[in-house]
């Protein structure tokens, strides 16, 4: 008696599972897949310039006109060639606008930073903005950038925001170095 009951038992789950399973799928089948390519123009990955920097861009919108930008220098001097008492730099990041086909236009921020003995929070020595343009191939292979950096003391961010304050002057500003830089490839490791 207990085995007609268990055996029935298990089929009605099954049957069950199976409703389950036939109706997710045909839920399934009426949604339309979301497109999972980048859309054109959209330059992203790790450009290299070797033994200089690397630049991670990153698209933060779905049509491809803004892009987060991490710059890391290979080999940083945070006292910026003897000028500041700092120990450490962080990454400049900032966002990139489009401003062309294949031009955009953006603005990172890094900051020189110190520890200071019994505080955990290192303390901030300067501000370094760069502003500049991105320029990018048809292929997306290879980048240049053109612009200007600056360099401002902590007492130019007197809200304490993070930013240097309105009207604050540079402690020291110029023209960056034209880059050209090169695309990494992916690699899977699958491979």
């Amino acid at each position: 008696m207990k085995t007609k009951r268990n055996i029935a038992l298990v089929v009605t789950m099954a049957l069950t599972g199976v409703l389950f399973v036939t109706a997710g799928w045909n839920v399934m089948a009426d949604i339309e897949p979301a497109p999972i390519c980048v859309p054109s123009g959209v330059y992203t990955g790790i450009y290299n310039q070797t033994d200089t920097f690397t630049r991670t861009v990153i698209p933060t919108d779905p049509l491809g006109n803004t892009i987060t930008n991490i710059y890391k220098p290979c080999n940083p001097d945070p006292t910026i060639g003897g000028n500041f008492d700092a120990d450490h730099m962080t990454d400049y990041v900032g966002n990139m606008v489009r401003t062309g086909p294949n031009t955009w236009a953006f603005t990172a921020i890094s900051y020189g930073t110190k520890k200071v003995e019994g505080n955990p929070k290192p303390e901030i020595v300067y501000i370094g903005i760069v502003e500049a343009t991105m320029t990018y191939t048809d292929d997306a292979k290879t980048e240049v950038l053109t612009g200007t950096f600056a360099f401002y003391s902590s007492e130019d961010d007197a809200d304490g925001d993070g930013f240097p304050d309105e009207g604050a002057t540079p402690i020291w500003s110029g023209p960056l170095p034209t880059t050209t830089a090169t695309r990494m490839p992916m690699v899977s490791p699958y491979q």
